[in-house]
C-alpha cells in the first residue's frame, strides 16, 4: 500500500507553518528514515504509552520504531507514562518535565509522542513549555488520535473542573500515522475512535458521511484501504478548517461537535475508563443533533440517520445508556459553564442545520437546554 503524504498549512499574521502528515501501512519500521530531516543528530526523547515495551519480538512495532530512530541519532531517551485520561494531570506533567530536563536537552531537542491522544496531548504540552518551547513529533497509535488529536496543535491536561482546561497550541513538526499499529487496539477503543471519523462527515462533508454509512462494516473489520481513506480524509477536513483558524477564533470550533456534552459526561466518570472519549463523543453528537432538531434547525430524518450510524457501529447514543455514572441536569449545566467555546458567560454549542453543515450557536437559551436535558436524562 502506497503511503499518503500531505501538508497542513497554517496562515499566521507573520509566518506560514506547514508540516507533513504521513499515512500508510507498516511505516514504523522505517520511521527513522521517514523522520530523518527532523531528528538527525538531535537529542530525542520518546514519551510513550507504557503498554509499549521491548520484548525482542520482530512484530513489536514500537521496538522496530525505536531501532529505526537510533540509526539516525545516537541520543534517544525513553519515558513511559500510563495511558488514559487520568494521566492528563499537573502531577504527571511535572514528572515528565523533570525527567526530560534531566537529559540536559537544548532547544534543538525533539520530543516524540508515541501513543494515543492522552500521550500526544500531555507530551505536546510539555514540549510547548520546556525551554519556552521545543519541537515535537506525533506518532499516534489509536484511531482516535490518528484522525483527530494528533493534528492541529491542541495540547493540554485536565483539571478537576473539566477537560483540557490547561494547555497550549503547539504544532508538531510532523505526524506519522501507521495503520498497522491499529491492530493493537481493543475493539472498544477502535470503535470509539470511529466516532471522531463520523464527526468529520457530519460537520463538513455529506458525501463522506454517506460513504461511511455504507462502508462502516469494512472499516470496523480493519480493511486497510478503507482505514487509509478515513484517516487521510479526516485529517484533510481538519487541516482545511484549521488552516485559517489555528487558535479556534471561529470556524475551528466546529470540530467540537458533540464535545460540550461529551466533556461533561467524561468528567462524571472521573476519567477512570467507565466511559471513554469516543463513546462520550458518540452520545454528545447524537444529543447535538437532537437539540438541533428540537430548535428546528435540523430535520428529524437527518437526526435519525445520525443516531442510526452510531448504533450500527455499536456505539452509545443516549445518556440513558450510561448505567454506571450518576449525574443530574443541574450538574450537567454546571459543567457547561467551563466550556472553552463560551463567550461572555453565555453558553456556546455546535449544532447542525443538516448532515454536513454544522454551525456555532452562541448564547444558547438556558431554559431550552434545561428542558432538553430533562427529556434526555
Amino acid at each position: 500500500m502506497k503511503s499518503k503524504i500531505f501538508n497542513v498549512s497554517l496562515t499566521r499574521d507573520i509566518t506560514k507553518l506547514s508540516y507533513p502528515i504521513i499515512v500508510g501501512d507498516d511505516l514504523l519500521r522505517q520511521g527513522g528514515e521517514i523522520l530523518k530531516e527532523f531528528i538527525y543528530k538531535k537529542k530525542i526523547i520518546v514519551i510513550h504509552d507504557s503498554i509499549f515495551s521491548f520484548n525482542n519480538d520482530p512484530s513489536n512495532l514500537f521496538e522496530r520504531f525505536i531501532q529505526s530512530i537510533k540509526k539516525i541519532t545516537s541520543s534517544v531517551k525513553l519515558i513511559d507514562i500510563p495511558g488514559g485520561d487520568q494521566t492528563k494531570n499537573i502531577e504527571q506533567l511535572n514528572k515528565i518535565i523533570e525527567k526530560v530536563l534531566a537529559y540536559k536537552i537544548d532547544r534543538q531537542s525533539v520530543i516524540i509522542a508515541f501513543g494515543g491522544g492522552v500521550v500526544g496531548d500531555i507530551a505536546g504540552f510539555a514540549a510547548s513549555i520546556l525551554l519556552r518551547g521545543i519541537n515535537f513529533i506525533q506518532v499516534p497509535s489509536t484511531l482516535l488520535s490518528q484522525v483527530d488529536s494528533s493534528v492541529g496543535g491542541k495540547t493540554g491536561i485536565n483539571t478537576k473542573i473539566g477537560k483540557n482546561l490547561i494547555g497550549s497550541f503547539h504544532q508538531p513538526l510532523a505526524v506519522l500515522a501507521d495503520i498497522n499499529i491499529l491492530k493493537t487496539l481493543s475493539e472498544r477503543e477502535f470503535r470509539a475512535g470511529f466516532a471522531e471519523v463520523i464527526k468529520y462527515g457530519l460537520i463538513k462533508d455529506f458525501t463522506f458521511f454517506n460513504w461511511l454509512a455504507q462502508e462502516h462494516k469494512n472499516i470496523l473489520n480493519h480493511d486497510k484501504e478503507k482505514l487509509q481513506t478515513i484517516i487521510t480524509k479526516s485529517c484533510q477536513i481538519k487541516a482545511e478548517i484549521i488552516k485559517n483558524d489555528e487558535k479556534e477564533g471561529a470556524e475551528r470550533a466546529l470540530l467540537n461537535l458533540g464535545h460540550t456534552f461529551a466533556h461533561a459526561i467524561e468528567s462524571f466518570g472521573n476519567y477512570d475508563g467507565r466511559i471513554i472519549h469516543g463513546e462520550a463523543v458518540s452520545i454528545g453528537i447524537c444529543l447535538a443533533f437532537k437539540l438541533s432538531n428540537k430548535l428546528s434547525f435540523c430535520s428529524r430524518t437527518d437526526t435519525e440517520k445520525v443516531i442510526n450510524i452510531f448504533q450500527k457501529s455499536k456505539l452509545p447514543t443516549s445518556l440513558r445508556e450510561i448505567k454506571n455514572l450518576s449525574f443530574s441536569v443541574s450538574e450537567m449545566m454546571e459543567k457547561f459553564k467551563y466550556d472553552k467555546k463560551n463567550r461572555q458567560n453565555k453558553l456556546t454549542f455546535i449544532l447542525n442545520k443538516k448532515i454536513g453543515e454544522s454551525f456555532v450557536k452562541y448564547n444558547m437559551d438556558v431554559d431550552v437546554l434545561v428542558e432538553f436535558l430533562n427529556e434526555e436524562i
